[in-house]
């Protein structure tokens, strides 16, 4: 009877269903292009005020706001989500599945509740509301819209899951609330408030998608509608409590509920592919403009040599010398990398060709063009065929014969040579072109491959193959090559493991290379080396970790000595990217240092982002910070001077390797950003920007040089 029930429930939601499923499917957005925030980069330009493409215009965003007004003449509710906040208090408001869906007591759906509070969500949106009621100029459109937002997701919270017919309008309501407010964020001239708008929008969007991809499961499940219905509540919820905590239990957790929905069939797959676009999204990310690849090209060279070779079966001999040129050429593909190696020569040569009794002495110059196509798609690295063109020019330069000794028969060969040698000219330019072609041709796929290769290996056994043993399955989420930019995307994350799921910093518009790590990158990097309940030495430890990594083993000189930690069994090593500082909390169950041993130790630090020209280093930002029990009494210091030597604030990192940093080609490249924020560290590197010299002809300072256009998006 409950099956049945429930299938009683289905026309009456089918309409909704249509709406909330049809549009999403018929034209997804890129969740990259749209999951992003500006985090204010001091001298950057600012967020363009124009409204994003897509989105509803300020009117529209206005007029939702008003019909979340009109919609709300006659319901009894509290302003501002009462209701909501009465449940965060421990109210009695809890929502009850209804009799279709609820199989009794110890069934798997009444086990698991109706729609899951979402707790971090209401936080975000009333610190919004606070934030624009405290601004200088208050944003009386942000009060309206946090008001309107908490009163539709108050309404959501209080139905009975995705079956309940009162659920799809305050998820459409929602979803015109993701489009209104980012048309706000566009529009705020206060910067900061314009940024957390935008995050805590994109925090919506993402339940929203969720709730959506929710009722589309349900509703479109022909068989097992109870355990369906079940199982996407359960991952809901624990969706919600991994927004609470983000720890790795809560991670497993969500990814068993959500393994559970694949396998019931394609019917689930609307919640799954909406979990891989916001909760398994990419944790890396890389974007290489043209220019930066381009940098790093080996510099032209030129080169002198004999030469001896056969035109027209006629002996050639004499000196070429060869001036070659790299560059590169980014070839637009949505699913590869895809780049043109482009190898400019130019040759010019003085040669002396025998033939019988005549010996011709010429000039020549030619001109050559090799582009070599190299691919980096999910099977790996391929190359493409070399394709080639060259043009030539020659120029007789003097004609010797063996009877130049002998008055009129010395003139009458010479005349017959030359015009032999104008006949056959286009045919010997033919000859000479192709001989070109082959040899540049031949030679830039025995130097570029193996280099290619090479490259490729040593990627794979200092990065991927690591990656690989940590088991943090490195999956290419994303490889798009634009005219201009190469960018990216890998998802690090093992079986039981989430990845990205917050917005990301925006980089600025001209940066030549920029680089976005998401924390649960690191941090499921961090669970994957086995250290939890572990008891070492500081020496082995670094040992154990570079070994894993697969660095060289380095020991700081200033390491402390004689000193073994044991980790705790949970969250050992914990990575936190938020309010511009990257914090590293330690959890130990023991510290030992000579006599002396201390229990349940948490140590937590902090890392500010310096830029350094193009170096980008994590200086430590005040003391070390303890807390548990093992840190109090009077042996505090000497636990302190422990932490305060593993953290060294004398020992700062570098993040970028010295090898790009230390670059010569890359010394006027500057770091343009370095921040840590909603989970994200980023930074970019970029040309410092120019100043137009003032005028010599007017006192008046001139205006800095117009933006240059936007390199990356």
């Amino acid at each position: 009877m409950a099956v049945r029930n429930g299938w009683l429930w289905r026309p009456g939601i089918a309409l909704a269903f249509a709406i909330l499923a049809g549009p999403a499917v018929a034209s997804a957005p890129d969740v990259d292009a749209i999951n992003w925030i500006d985090v204010g980069m001091a001298g950057l330009p600012s967020v363009p005020t124009g409204r994003p493409a897509g989105l509803i215009p300020g009117a529209e965003a206005a007029r939702f706001l008003t019909r979340i007004a009109d919609r709300r003449t006659g319901r009894v509710t509290t302003a501002g989500g009462g209701r909501l906040l009465e449940r965060l208090r421990g109210g009695p408001l809890q929502p009850r599945l209804p009799a279709s869906v609820d199989g009794g007591a110890g069934s798997p759906a009444a086990t698991v509740g109706g729609w899951p509070l979402p707790e971090t969500l209401v936080h975000q949106v009333q610190s919004l509301g606070r934030q624009a009621t405290a601004a200088a100029t208050r944003d009386a459109a942000v009060i309206a819209w946090t008001d309107a937002t908490l009163d539709e997701i108050d309404e959501l919270v209080h139905t009975a899951g995705p079956l309940d017919p009162r659920a799809p309008p305050p998820i459409l309501a929602l979803g015109d609330a993701v489009e209104a407010g980012l048309d706000l964020a566009a529009r705020i001239a206060d910067r900061q408030l314009a940024a957390d708008t935008r995050s805590t929008t994109l925090a919506l969007a993402r339940r929203v998608t969720l709730w959506r991809a929710a009722i589309t499961t349900a509703a479109g499940s022909p068989t097992d509608l109870e355990r369906v219905c079940a199982d996407t509540q359960r991952l809901l919820w624990a969706v919600e409590r991994f927004e609470l905590a983000s720890g790795p239990a809560q991670a497993a957790d969500v990814q068993r509920s959500l393994r559970a929905l694949a396998a019931a069939g394609s019917a689930t797959q609307p919640i799954v592919d909406a979990m891989a676009d916001h909760y398994l999204a990419a944790n890396v990310r890389l974007a290489v403009h043209q220019q930066f690849v381009a940098r790093l090209l080996p510099e032209a060279t030129a080169s002198s040599e004999p030469m001896q070779d056969f035109i027209l079966g006629r002996r050639v001999r004499g000196t070429r010398t060869v001036e070659q040129s790299i560059d590169v050429r980014f070839v637009p593909d949505p699913e590869r990398i895809r780049i043109e190696l482009l190898v400019n020569g130019e040759v010019a040569s003085r040669t002396v060709t025998e033939s019988g009794p005549v010996t011709f002495h010429s000039r020549g110059a030619a001109t050559f063009v090799v582009r070599k196509p190299v691919f980096l798609s999910q099977e790996g690295l391929a190359f493409g065929q070399s394709l080639a063109s060259a043009s030539n020019q020659s120029q007789l330069a003097n004609i010797r014969t063996g009877f130049d000794g002998v008055p009129i028969m010395g003139q009458v060969v010479r005349s017959i040579a030359r015009n032999q040698h104008d006949d056959s000219r286009a045919e010997v330019a033919r000859e000479v072109n192709q001989k070109i072609v082959t040899n540049a041709r031949r030679e830039v796929d025995r130097q570029v491959e193996p280099r290619f290769t090479d490259l490729a290996e040593t990627i794979r056994g200092r990065v991927w193959n690591p990656l690989v043993g940590l088991g943090l399955e490195p999956t290419p989420t994303g490889l798009v090559t634009t005219p201009n930019t190469a960018t990216i995307r890998l998802r690090l994350a093992a079986t039981d493991q989430l990845a990205a799921h917050t917005p990301r910093p925006r980089p600025p518009d001209d940066a030549l290379l920029a680089v976005q790590l998401h924390e649960s990158a690191i941090n499921n990097a961090c669970e994957r080396l086995g250290l939890a309940g572990r008891r070492l030495r500081l020496e082995d430890l670094v040992r154990l970790v570079c070994e894993r990594i697969g660095v060289e083993p380095r020991q700081p000189d200033d390491l402390p000595e004689g000193v073994v930690i044991t980790f705790a069994d949970e969250r050992p090593i914990r990575i936190t990217c938020r309010d511009g500082l990257v914090h590293v909390a330690v959890s130990l169950t023991c510290l030992e240092g000579g006599r002396r041993s201390w229990h349940d130790v948490i140590a937590q630090v902090a890392y500010r982002p310096v830029r350094s020209g193009p170096q980008v280093w994590l200086e430590r930002e005040g003391p070390v910070q303890l807390s548990g029990p093992g840190h109090q009494g009077r042996i505090e210091l000497a636990l302190r001077t422990i932490f305060g030597k593993i953290f060294a604030k004398e020992r700062p990192i570098a993040v970028l390797p010295e090898r790009i940093a230390g670059d010569p080609r890359l010394a006027d490249v500057q770091a343009v950003q370095a921040v840590s924020a909603a989970g994200w560290f980023a930074l970019a590197l970029a040309e410092p920007p120019q100043v137009a010299a003032p005028a010599t002809d007017s006192p008046t300072p001139q205006a800095a040089t117009p933006a240059r256009r936007p390199l990356l998006r």
